[in-house]
């Protein structure tokens, strides 16, 4: 009885924590979408071409690149509290930016500021969750804290198709960046985890730890993951307008499909991972992100598909995360940071390259990535034994 009672109490005092984590997720799901669901507006406005666009998308994720850098090691030496109030400041400043910017140069420091603010934002709020979390909940914790994830994502097409016809996407992006500021005020109330090298983060320790196998390997997962998100949810609803001839709107809620998909898997996630092995859960997400890719080609059911395509995207990163997170516990914060700059550098590349080898191979390139996260997942665990 008594152990239950200390365990009730540990809990009560970690919630406050974890709803600051799930804040900074949903606003992270914000910055993450908004690029695909502001990029046909864009290129309509400023007439952008295949390449231009794919150069002003890759912008976030370059953003979401450097936020990723920085978090880790400025957690682990000050703590989250200034972090997660200045990230979040950065996100705002960004939206609003991209809200009033009337031309290209400042369209792209907007989307370079809501990508560096987001980008801390994801990994901070992704290590707070690790570090309040014990071995047997940590990856279902991680979970929970994608279906947040979804909320924000969710709110950003469903909000474009429903309302773009009555207001600009500049009002749109303005009022999301006034919602933001009232999390911040709420993280300036909230005691967060103390800084676990207050004396200097050991170098020596962040190189070991840098060149080991399993670190290195789970990273190039994340990196096809992060890349394989990245392009859908940047470029489906253009790949959907110009290949299959579908509608604006409709192609709108096939992106919001995919963050349903994302969210819906999450949920069940945060149960199966207590249940079944981690292995099994991942590659059978896989062949579900398959079969979307598979009815996207051959079928004129883009909702279907994108539902299972997100479906199947929703185990990789708490797995990995949390497995990560396990076995870096002393180190966390820079472990993750090694993991997800390796992740967003995917995501900026593969962005890249869909300029180069043009749109309509985009559900080809999904196949490849989703073949390497299987093939790389497989060898990490020979490292982890």
């Amino acid at each position: 009885m008594k152990q239950s009672l200390n365990l009730m109490e540990q809990r009560l005092k970690k919630a406050p924590v974890l709803a600051a984590g799930f804040l900074g997720m949903i606003f992270f799901g914000v910055a993450f979408v908004i690029m695909g669901a502001v990029l046909p507006s864009l290129i309509d406005k400023f007439e952008l071409n295949t390449a231009s666009a794919s150069t002003l998308a890759g912008l976030l994720p370059l953003g979401i690149l450097l936020g990723s850098v920085l978090f880790g090691p400025v957690i682990d030496r000050f703590g989250y509290k200034i972090l997660i109030i200045t990230s979040s400041i950065v996100t705002i400043a960004g939206l609003e930016l991209l809200s009033f910017a009337s031309t290209v140069p400042w369209i792209r420091f907007s989307i370079f500021l809501i990508g560096v603010g987001g980008g801390t934002l994801n990994g901070l709020t992704n290590a707070l969750v690790s570090d309040i979390s014990d071995s047997s909940n940590r990856a279902s914790n991680l979970s929970i804290l994608g279906v947040f994830y979804t909320i924000g994502a969710i709110a950003v097409p469903i909000l474009f198709a429903t309302l773009s016809k009555s207001f600009s996407y500049n009002i749109l992006v303005s009022r999301a960046g006034v919602i933001m500021i009232f999390p911040v005020i709420y993280y300036c109330f909230i005691n967060f985890p103390q800084a676990k090298f207050k004396q200097g983060i050991p170098i020596s320790k962040v190189i070991s730890m840098a060149k080991e196998p399993f670190l290195i390997v789970m990273s190039f997962v994340l990196f096809f993951q992060s890349g394989m998100e990245g392009l859908s949810n940047n470029w489906i609803p253009a790949y959907l307008e110009s290949e299959t001839q579908i509608n604006s709107s409709i192609a709108m809620y096939a992106l919001t499909s995919i963050i349903l998909g994302v969210g819906a898997g999450r949920i069940v996630l945060s149960y199966l991972l207590r249940k079944i092995s981690k292995q099994v859960v991942l590659i059978s997400s896989m062949i579900i992100s398959v079969i979307g890719v598979i009815i996207l080609l051959t079928t004129a059911q883009p909702l279907i598909g994108t539902f299972l395509l997100g479906l199947g995207f929703a185990s990789t990163f708490p797995i990995v995360l949390g497995q990560l997170g396990e076995k870096y516990k002393e180190m966390s914060g820079t472990a993750f940071s090694f993991a997800l700059v390796v992740a967003l550098s995917g995501n900026v590349l593969l962005n890249l390259l869909v300029g180069v080898v043009s749109l309509s191979n985009l559900l080809f390139v999904l196949l490849l990535c989703i073949t390497a996260i299987i093939l790389l997942y497989s060898i990490s665990l020979s490292f982890n034994k």
